[in-house]
Protein backbone atom coordinates (compact mmCIF):
# COMPACT_ATOMS: atom_id res chain seq x y z
CA UNK A 1 0.00 0.00 0.00
CA UNK A 2 1.09 3.07 -0.75
CA UNK A 3 1.93 5.99 1.53
CA UNK A 4 -0.56 8.54 -0.10
CA UNK A 5 -3.45 5.92 0.58
CA UNK A 6 -2.95 5.01 4.33
CA UNK A 7 -4.66 6.68 7.42
CA UNK A 8 -2.41 9.41 9.18
CA UNK A 9 -2.40 9.71 12.64
CA UNK A 10 -2.33 13.11 14.08
CA UNK A 11 -1.49 13.80 17.69
CA UNK A 12 -0.35 17.72 19.03
CA UNK A 13 -3.03 20.34 17.44
CA UNK A 14 -1.02 23.71 19.38
CA UNK A 15 -0.14 26.35 17.06
CA UNK A 16 1.88 24.75 14.42
CA UNK A 17 0.11 21.67 14.74
CA UNK A 18 -3.21 22.41 13.44
CA UNK A 19 -2.44 24.10 10.48
CA UNK A 20 -0.43 21.33 9.51
CA UNK A 21 -3.04 18.90 10.34
CA UNK A 22 -4.98 21.12 8.47
CA UNK A 23 -2.90 20.66 5.21
CA UNK A 24 -3.49 16.73 5.02
CA UNK A 25 -6.96 17.40 5.03
CA UNK A 26 -7.20 19.37 2.28
CA UNK A 27 -4.68 17.54 0.45
CA UNK A 28 -7.88 14.43 0.85
CA UNK A 29 -5.80 12.60 3.37
CA UNK A 30 -8.01 10.45 5.83
CA UNK A 31 -6.62 11.32 8.99
CA UNK A 32 -7.16 10.54 12.72
CA UNK A 33 -6.65 13.11 15.52
CA UNK A 34 -5.63 13.05 18.85
CA UNK A 35 -5.36 15.97 21.52
CA UNK A 36 -6.28 17.39 24.73
CA UNK A 37 -7.81 20.51 23.73
CA UNK A 38 -11.54 20.04 22.18
CA UNK A 39 -11.70 22.92 20.83
CA UNK A 40 -8.05 22.40 18.00
CA UNK A 41 -10.30 18.66 17.84
CA UNK A 42 -13.55 20.02 16.72
CA UNK A 43 -12.17 22.64 14.80
CA UNK A 44 -10.55 19.80 12.20
CA UNK A 45 -13.05 17.40 12.83
CA UNK A 46 -15.58 20.23 11.23
CA UNK A 47 -12.77 19.98 8.32
CA UNK A 48 -12.60 16.12 8.01
CA UNK A 49 -10.85 14.43 10.48
CA UNK A 50 -12.15 11.74 12.78
CA UNK A 51 -11.26 12.26 16.83
CA UNK A 52 -9.71 9.55 18.75
CA UNK A 53 -10.55 9.54 22.66
CA UNK A 54 -7.52 8.01 23.39
CA UNK A 55 -4.24 7.54 22.21
CA UNK A 56 -4.40 3.50 22.00
CA UNK A 57 -7.04 4.06 19.46
CA UNK A 58 -5.41 6.35 17.26
CA UNK A 59 -2.32 3.93 17.60
CA UNK A 60 -4.32 0.47 16.50
CA UNK A 61 -5.94 1.85 13.48
CA UNK A 62 -3.50 4.56 11.93
CA UNK A 63 -0.23 3.26 10.36
CA UNK A 64 1.64 6.40 9.77
CA UNK A 65 1.22 8.61 13.02
CA UNK A 66 3.06 12.51 12.81
CA UNK A 67 3.24 13.62 16.44
CA UNK A 68 3.72 18.00 17.23
CA UNK A 69 4.25 18.44 20.74
CA UNK A 70 5.74 21.09 23.12
CA UNK A 71 8.77 19.56 23.97
CA UNK A 72 10.83 15.97 25.43
CA UNK A 73 8.23 15.80 28.71
CA UNK A 74 5.58 15.46 26.20
CA UNK A 75 7.26 13.12 23.50
CA UNK A 76 7.94 10.93 26.15
CA UNK A 77 4.46 10.93 27.48
CA UNK A 78 2.84 10.13 24.44
CA UNK A 79 5.36 7.78 22.92
CA UNK A 80 4.97 5.62 25.68
CA UNK A 81 1.56 5.18 24.88
CA UNK A 82 1.86 5.05 21.33
CA UNK A 83 4.43 2.32 20.85
CA UNK A 84 3.25 -0.23 22.72
CA UNK A 85 -0.48 0.08 21.59
CA UNK A 86 0.72 -0.01 17.92
CA UNK A 87 0.05 -3.38 15.75
CA UNK A 88 1.07 -3.87 11.98
CA UNK A 89 4.37 -1.85 11.66
CA UNK A 90 3.89 1.67 11.46
CA UNK A 91 5.93 4.91 10.76
CA UNK A 92 6.12 8.04 13.68
CA UNK A 93 7.39 10.82 12.17
CA UNK A 94 8.27 13.07 15.51
CA UNK A 95 8.21 16.94 14.47
CA UNK A 96 8.19 18.15 17.86
CA UNK A 97 11.70 20.00 18.59
CA UNK A 98 13.49 18.10 21.62
CA UNK A 99 16.38 16.75 22.29
CA UNK A 100 18.72 14.67 19.75
CA UNK A 101 19.13 11.90 23.21
CA UNK A 102 15.34 12.01 23.15
CA UNK A 103 14.70 10.95 19.44
CA UNK A 104 17.32 8.17 19.51
CA UNK A 105 15.83 6.79 22.62
CA UNK A 106 12.48 6.26 20.55
CA UNK A 107 13.70 5.36 17.59
CA UNK A 108 16.01 2.29 19.38
CA UNK A 109 12.55 1.23 21.34
CA UNK A 110 10.39 1.49 18.21
CA UNK A 111 12.99 -0.34 16.10
CA UNK A 112 12.83 -3.00 18.80
CA UNK A 113 8.83 -3.45 18.57
CA UNK A 114 8.83 -3.58 14.59
CA UNK A 115 8.01 0.15 14.16
CA UNK A 116 9.83 2.87 12.56
CA UNK A 117 10.54 6.53 13.93
CA UNK A 118 11.97 9.33 12.93
CA UNK A 119 12.81 12.61 13.69
CA UNK A 120 11.16 15.85 11.64
CA UNK A 121 10.89 18.85 13.16
CA UNK A 122 10.30 22.03 11.42
CA UNK A 123 11.12 25.51 10.20
CA UNK A 124 8.71 28.16 9.04
CA UNK A 125 6.95 29.06 11.88
CA UNK A 126 3.13 29.23 12.54
CA UNK A 127 3.17 31.14 8.86
CA UNK A 128 4.69 28.29 7.23
CA UNK A 129 2.20 25.77 8.82
CA UNK A 130 -0.30 27.59 7.47
CA UNK A 131 0.85 27.95 4.07
CA UNK A 132 2.15 24.36 3.71
CA UNK A 133 5.54 25.71 2.99
CA UNK A 134 7.48 24.32 6.06
CA UNK A 135 11.11 23.21 5.45
CA UNK A 136 11.70 19.82 7.66
CA UNK A 137 14.88 18.57 9.32
CA UNK A 138 14.67 14.44 8.93
CA UNK A 139 16.71 12.26 10.75
CA UNK A 140 17.36 9.63 8.45
CA UNK A 141 19.32 9.28 5.49
CA UNK A 142 17.50 9.51 1.71
CA UNK A 143 17.67 6.22 0.61
CA UNK A 144 16.06 4.50 3.66
CA UNK A 145 12.49 2.97 3.41
CA UNK A 146 11.42 5.09 6.17
CA UNK A 147 11.97 8.20 4.52
CA UNK A 148 10.40 6.53 1.42
CA UNK A 149 7.25 6.58 3.38
CA UNK A 150 7.54 10.04 5.10
CA UNK A 151 8.80 12.16 2.45
CA UNK A 152 5.37 12.35 0.43
CA UNK A 153 3.46 13.05 3.68
CA UNK A 154 5.91 15.53 4.49
CA UNK A 155 5.14 17.34 1.41
CA UNK A 156 1.66 17.76 1.84
CA UNK A 157 2.80 20.17 5.01
CA UNK A 158 5.82 21.30 4.04
CA UNK A 159 8.37 23.23 0.61
CA UNK A 160 11.26 20.88 1.50
CA UNK A 161 12.21 17.88 3.54
CA UNK A 162 15.93 17.60 4.11
CA UNK A 163 17.58 14.01 5.06
CA UNK A 164 19.73 15.17 7.73
CA UNK A 165 21.25 11.78 8.71
CA UNK A 166 20.95 8.88 11.55
CA UNK A 167 18.77 9.13 14.14
CA UNK A 168 18.86 12.71 16.01
CA UNK A 169 20.24 14.49 13.67
CA UNK A 170 17.05 16.17 12.74
CA UNK A 171 16.54 17.26 16.33
CA UNK A 172 20.10 18.43 16.37
CA UNK A 173 19.91 20.31 13.19
CA UNK A 174 16.73 22.61 13.95
CA UNK A 175 18.17 23.24 17.72
CA UNK A 176 20.97 25.23 15.49
CA UNK A 177 19.18 26.15 13.82
CA UNK A 178 17.10 28.09 16.31
CA UNK A 179 20.21 28.75 18.45
CA UNK A 180 21.67 30.78 15.86
CA UNK A 181 17.86 32.00 15.19
CA UNK A 182 17.38 33.13 18.56
CA UNK A 183 20.31 35.69 18.52
CA UNK A 184 19.49 36.77 15.23
CA UNK A 185 16.20 37.98 16.57
CA UNK A 186 17.77 39.65 19.69
CA UNK A 187 20.38 41.33 17.45
CA UNK A 188 17.33 42.88 15.12
CA UNK A 189 15.33 44.25 18.19
CA UNK A 190 18.30 46.25 19.19
CA UNK A 191 18.80 47.72 16.10
CA UNK A 192 15.62 48.38 15.44
CA UNK A 193 15.29 49.64 19.22
CA UNK A 194 18.46 51.68 18.45
CA UNK A 195 16.88 53.66 15.75
CA UNK A 196 14.15 54.34 16.76
CA UNK A 197 15.64 55.94 19.29
CA UNK A 198 18.07 57.80 17.19
CA UNK A 199 14.78 59.20 14.86
CA UNK A 200 14.91 56.61 11.89
CA UNK A 201 11.35 55.82 10.76
CA UNK A 202 10.81 51.88 12.16
CA UNK A 203 9.81 50.53 8.13
CA UNK A 204 12.25 52.88 6.46
CA UNK A 205 15.18 50.91 8.95
CA UNK A 206 13.36 47.85 8.15
CA UNK A 207 13.36 48.78 4.19
CA UNK A 208 17.49 49.50 4.05
CA UNK A 209 18.11 46.49 6.00
CA UNK A 210 16.63 44.09 4.47
CA UNK A 211 18.53 45.61 1.02
CA UNK A 212 21.41 45.46 3.08
CA UNK A 213 23.66 42.82 5.07
CA UNK A 214 21.43 42.76 8.08
CA UNK A 215 18.62 41.29 6.31
CA UNK A 216 17.14 38.00 7.59
CA UNK A 217 13.92 36.15 8.23
CA UNK A 218 13.98 37.92 11.64
CA UNK A 219 13.66 41.58 10.06
CA UNK A 220 12.49 40.38 6.71
CA UNK A 221 9.00 38.01 7.83
CA UNK A 222 8.70 38.25 11.79
CA UNK A 223 10.26 42.01 12.25
CA UNK A 224 9.37 42.51 15.86
CA UNK A 225 8.33 46.01 14.96
CA UNK A 226 4.55 46.87 15.55
CA UNK A 227 4.76 49.48 13.05
CA UNK A 228 6.42 47.49 10.42
CA UNK A 229 4.82 44.86 7.79
CA UNK A 230 1.78 43.77 8.06
CA UNK A 231 0.12 40.25 9.39
CA UNK A 232 3.19 39.64 12.06
CA UNK A 233 2.73 38.48 15.46
CA UNK A 234 4.48 42.62 16.32
CA UNK A 235 1.14 43.98 14.79
CA UNK A 236 -0.86 41.71 16.96
CA UNK A 237 0.57 42.11 20.31
CA UNK A 238 2.94 39.59 19.46
CA UNK A 239 0.12 36.87 19.35
CA UNK A 240 0.09 34.12 16.84
CA UNK A 241 3.95 33.60 16.69
CA UNK A 242 6.21 31.72 18.06
CA UNK A 243 6.24 31.71 21.85
CA UNK A 244 9.09 32.97 23.80
CA UNK A 245 8.78 30.06 26.45
CA UNK A 246 8.99 27.57 23.43
CA UNK A 247 12.45 29.47 22.06
CA UNK A 248 13.62 29.65 25.78
CA UNK A 249 12.92 25.72 25.83
CA UNK A 250 14.97 25.50 22.63
CA UNK A 251 17.95 27.26 24.02
CA UNK A 252 18.09 25.59 27.14
CA UNK A 253 17.79 22.06 24.93
CA UNK A 254 20.68 23.84 22.52
CA UNK A 255 22.84 24.64 25.79
CA UNK A 256 22.31 21.47 27.42
CA UNK A 257 23.26 19.26 24.16
CA UNK A 258 26.44 21.93 23.83
CA UNK A 259 27.93 20.91 27.53
CA UNK A 260 26.88 16.97 26.97
CA UNK A 261 29.63 17.75 23.87
CA UNK A 262 32.17 19.83 25.47
CA UNK A 263 31.05 23.18 22.93
CA UNK A 264 30.48 26.17 23.85
CA UNK A 265 28.10 28.44 23.43
CA UNK A 266 28.88 31.97 24.93
CA UNK A 267 26.40 34.02 22.79
CA UNK A 268 24.02 31.14 23.07
CA UNK A 269 24.04 30.74 26.93
CA UNK A 270 23.68 34.82 27.10
CA UNK A 271 20.36 34.61 24.79
CA UNK A 272 18.58 31.81 26.95
CA UNK A 273 18.99 34.79 30.09
CA UNK A 274 17.79 37.16 27.56
CA UNK A 275 14.50 35.20 26.85
CA UNK A 276 14.39 33.77 30.45
CA UNK A 277 14.02 37.38 32.10
CA UNK A 278 11.83 38.03 29.56
CA UNK A 279 9.78 35.37 30.12
CA UNK A 280 9.74 35.96 34.10
CA UNK A 281 8.15 39.57 33.69
CA UNK A 282 5.26 38.00 31.72
CA UNK A 283 5.92 37.99 28.28
CA UNK A 284 6.34 34.27 28.15
CA UNK A 285 3.19 33.16 25.89
CA UNK A 286 3.86 36.66 23.68
CA UNK A 287 5.90 35.82 19.89
CA UNK A 288 9.77 35.80 21.10
CA UNK A 289 9.72 39.23 18.64
CA UNK A 290 8.78 40.92 22.61
CA UNK A 291 12.28 40.87 23.03
CA UNK A 292 11.86 44.26 21.62
CA UNK A 293 9.61 45.34 24.07
CA UNK A 294 11.83 43.68 26.72
CA UNK A 295 14.55 45.70 25.99
CA UNK A 296 12.63 48.81 26.13
CA UNK A 297 11.70 47.86 30.22
CA UNK A 298 7.73 47.15 29.24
Amino acid sequence: MSSMSRKIGFVGLGNMGLPMCMNLIQKNQEVMVHDLNKSAVQTVEMAGADPASALETLAKECSIIITMLPGCQAVNSVMDKLIYSLGDPAVLIDCSTVSPATSRRWDQEATKHGHSLIDAPVSGGVKGAEAGTLTFMVGCENDSETFGVAEPVLKMMGKRVIPCGGPGTGAATKLCNNLALSAQMVGICEAMNLGEALGVDPQTLADVMNESTAKCWSCEVNNPHPEVGDGTPATNNYEGGFATNLMLKDLGLAVAAGNDVGVSLPVGVQTKEMYRLASLRGLGDKDFGVILQFLRGK
